[in-house]
């Protein structure tokens, strides 16, 4: 064997266990180059290397004569038990072939011949497809029949021999190695490429088992064409039938072997990837075309067959390809008819995705444009936009103009990302979708910009109107309406119609589900989960995210477009649960989604990074940069839950950080996304705090608290309470104080959100830790946030809000510590008395959490606050 011979130890592996279970005879049934040659090679230099008798035969048409064969058979056993046992030899070369094929005598003296000997003899006979006489057959299945107990068998054959081997494999005497167990799996086709010294990427070595679908002899000549190429991976993206190398094998080993009636049907049935009887039939105008394909199939000439009901064929992809070429180089037109053929043939069986390619195929423009039409939107639906799209692409000018033609492309355009081929398509329409008298052509074409819209971001005035026409109803079309309620629930969370667009989506949901559009019933719970977001229902996000993972994973489709605002969602409410690991997680899964979304959506994970980035940052200046650095020029993209939620981090950020420039930027950020909501007096309280007003805070909380102007987001409320009982603890009211615990805690709980808690202030922490066994039923949380108290020395976890922050009279004092000034001068530079400047430096100790001035200088360093 040649020395880049591949071992196949699978197979051998499995060779060896049949034979444990006493299974004597293996039949190996493939293909021409296949490699059953090779494997019975290796079974022989196994044998051999073990130290039994195993003999080889490799027949040809003249062993159809019972005399040459026995005469072979006799030969190669006496040359495999030479040296092992001579009296065999003699016993075995003393036997005289018979001239007629039953001969039982000479039957029972092989068979004491061989049962003489010590250990069992192995008959490898190769190529057994070449016996094709009845006498010739007649020996190997008397061979078989009356086979000596210490004989054992493997047979090689391009198609299952007519001998009784059923049986034996039925009764668990016999084994078979078929055409799939011999196709090389990865490994094997990369030891195969390194042997002959190539080394191929992953992704091209995985494009090469596509194309050749593990045939040993596809492999092989991609090899030696490999070795000369420049571009490895346009080569095999376009390795085909039609090589000179792999044509010349496939003609000569394959085709040469039929008769020219087969020849011609196979050219004429190529057009179509899967054939059933019928199609082959309508294509080749053959009656017997499906008995044809059957016995191609059996004997395994590269066809094989698929499915069960109706029964269907499968040529290999690389005949398959060299027949196409072939059939264009005979008869171009002939070829298109055929694909015309195969369109009208998938039509009329409902497959209007197979029918639009083949119109195409054909060059039936007229037809592939009326598909478009008539079937576009369900193929989109479908989850067949690539296909729409790429039929659209080759239609003429004239037939795209046509309105429906052009709204379906950019749909399909849409649905793929292609923002700039969807405008080109409804500017062929234009904008006004009044002007069209058909209804099902306003809808279509209001669906259309209102999906552009969405991804474009465009959230003016004039959408309005197009969420008003998208209501009008068009009996007769599902999908146009389910695809224009889809869009529209979506805008309507945008444009901060919670209710209407709940509704929507779950109308939408509602269709979606009857009609089996189980891509767009992800999408409906994936911005139900994001309206309830919108809304500031923590619980609503929860159930619906953990339902949009649970649906999209039981159909392998948790990595499509429809789940990123799904695992963007999930990383948000892992992150206030303080889970980073998790939160990195979902971010990953988002991250590795290449799909466009709406822009609320990209500047939400944008900044959700940023924080998480920012969490894990010990340098508190560093931390507050993250973020601020994350926000876009143009910031008005999200919703005011999503603008709470960043702008209540960031000022968290800038406040640990003594950062007075970054907390008036990101208050006037608020005052610009917030309005005057529950949310921004939160904010202002938390900066009234830092800087001492305590009047002031509590005159911004006291709408909040008192339930009169409500927060979009439950962190900003219970952040309130929090700041509440840190105002109340302050003044010596531990009664008032722990009520405001309960109103936080009795948010918080059924959330789990911890971030508010360990970001408190040490009065709060204090109330928390100390107040055990008062807080009832949230006795558990509490136990957990404490717990979490001691894990974020140095991390921006602990932000030191409320009144814990350092005032800016205690940051001023800070920034000259380091200095070798002494207190008197201290006090002397900020126009303060000593005892005013001792009681800012007690205040700054106790809040890091040191004893001593030195300590305090090495504490606000760590922190990057010097």
């Amino acid at each position: 064997m040649p020395a880049s011979v591949v071992s196949r130890t699978r197979l051998l592996r499995g060779l060896g266990v049949a034979e444990a279970e006493g299974r004597v005879l293996a039949l190996v049934s493939a293909p021409a180059g296949a490699g059953k040659t090779m494997l019975l090679a290796q079974w022989w230099q196994r044998q051999r290397s073990a130290g039994v008798p195993v003999a080889w035969l490799a027949l040809d048409e003249h062993d159809d004569d019972p005399y040459v064969l026995w005469s072979g058979l006799l030969r190669a056993c006496g040359r495999a038990v030479r040296g092992v046992d001579a009296a065999a030899e003699v016993r075995l070369a003393a036997l005289t072939p018979p001239g007629d094929a039953g001969n039982r005598g000479f039957l029972t003296a092989f068979a004491e011949a061989v049962d003489a000997l010590q250990q069992p003899l192995w008959v490898l006979l190769d190529d057994v497809h070449v016996i094709a006489s009845p006498r010739g057959l007649a020996c190997l299945a008397g061979l078989i029949r009356y086979r000596p107990a210490g004989l054992r068998l493997m047979l090689g054959s391009r198609f299952d021999p007519p001998l009784p081997v059923a049986r034996m494999v039925l009764d668990g005497q016999a084994t078979e190695v078929r055409a799939a167990d011999l196709a090389f799996d990865r490994d094997e086709a990369g030891l195969l490429l390194r042997r002959r010294h190539l080394e191929l990427d992953e992704p091209d070595l995985a494009l090469l088992l596509e194309r050749t679908e593990g045939w040993a002899a596809g492999l092989s000549l991609a090899a030696l064409s490999l070795a000369s190429q420049d571009d490895v991976t346009k080569y095999i993206a376009g390795f085909a039938g039609d090589e000179r190398p792999l044509a010349d094998y496939l003609v000569a080993e394959v085709l040469d072997a039929l008769s020219d009636e087969t020849v011609d049907l196979l050219l004429a049935t190529a057009v179509a990837e899967t054939l059933t009887a019928d199609l082959a039939s309508r294509l080749s105008g053959r009656a017997d075309a499906g008995a044809v394909l059957a016995r191609l199939a059996r004997d395994n000439a590269l066809v094989a067959r698929v499915g069960r009901a109706p029964t269907s064929y499968r040529v290999h992809g690389l005949l398959r390809s060299f027949l196409l070429a072939e059939g264009n180089r005979r008869d171009v037109v002939a070829q298109r008819q055929h694909h015309v053929e195969a369109s009208r043939w998938f039509l009329d069986h409902g497959l209007p995705g197979p029918a639009m390619d083949h119109a195409a195929e054909g060059g039936d423009w007229p037809r592939a444009a009326e598909l478009v039409d008539r079937y576009g939107l369900r193929l989109l639906l479908s989850g067949d936009a690539a296909r729409v799209s790429a039929t659209v692409r080759q239609l003429p000018d004239d037939l795209v103009i046509e309105p429906a033609t052009a709204l379906i492309a950019a749909l399909a355009a849409l649905h793929d990302g292609a923002l700039p081929v969807a405008r080109r398509h409804i500017d062929l329409v234009g904008r006004d979708p009044s002007r069209h008298r058909s209804a099902r052509l306003r809808l279509l074409h209001t669906t259309a910009l209102m999906y552009e819209a969405r991804l474009r971001g465009e959230r003016g005035p004039e959408l309005g109107e197009l969420l008003g026409q998208s209501e009008e109803q068009v009996p007769g079309e599902p999908d146009l309406l389910l695809l224009a309620a889809v869009n529209r629930g979506v805008l309507r969370i945008w444009c901060r119609e919670y209710d209407a667009a709940e509704d929507d989506l779950r109308e939408a949901l509602r269709m979606a589900r009857r009609d089996g559009r189980d891509a767009l019933a992800l999408e409906c719970l994936s911005y139900l989960a994001v309206g309830a977001a919108a809304r500031g229902d923590a619980e609503s996000i929860t159930r619906r995210t953990i339902e949009a993972i649970d649906f999209a994973g039981r159909r392998g489709w948790s990595a499509t477009g429809r789940m990123t605002p799904v695992y963007l969602l999930a990383a948000g409410v892992a992150f206030q649960r303080l889970d980073h690991d998790e939160t990195r997680r979902y971010l990953s899964l988002a991250a590795a989604i290449d799909a466009d979304v709406e822009p609320e959506i990209e500047l939400s994970a944008r900044l959700l990074r940023a924080c998480l980035a920012a969490a894990e940052t010990p340098n508190r200046h560093e931390a507050a940069r993250l973020l601020r650095r994350a926000w876009p020029y143009d910031d008005a993209a999200l919703p005011p839950v999503g603008a709470s939620y960043f702008c209540l981090t960031e000022l968290q950020l800038a406040l640990a950080a003594g950062d007075r420039a970054a907390v008036a930027e990101v208050l006037t950020r608020a005052e610009r996304l917030l309005d005057d909501t529950g949310d921004l007096l939160v904010l202002r309280a938390l900066a009234h705090a830092q800087d001492g007003r305590k009047a002031a805070a509590r005159a911004a909380l006291q709408p909040v608290l008192g339930g009169t102007v409500p927060c979009h987001l439950v962190s900003n409320e219970i952040t309130g309470w929090l700041l509440s009982a840190h105002f109340a603890a302050e003044l010596d009211e531990p009664a008032r104080a722990h009520d405001a615990l309960l109103h936080a805690l009795d948010l918080a709980e059924p959330r789990r959100m911890f971030r508010e808690f360990v970001a408190a202030s040490g009065r709060v922490r204090s109330l928390l830790i100390h107040g055990e066994g008062r807080f009832g039923r949230y006795e558990e949380f509490v136990r957990t946030a404490v717990g979490l108290f001691g894990d974020d020395d140095g991390d921006t976890q602990r932000a030191m809000v409320s009144g814990e922050a350092l005032t800016a009279r205690e940051l001023e004092l800070l920034r000259d510590l380091p200095s070798l000034l002494s207190l008197e001068e201290i006090a002397g530079a900020h126009v303060l008395s000593v005892n005013t400047v001792k009681t800012h430096l007690k205040a700054i100790y106790r809040k890091f959490d040191v004893g001593s001035r030195r300590q305090a200088v090495d504490r606000a360093r760590e922190l990057g606050l010097l």
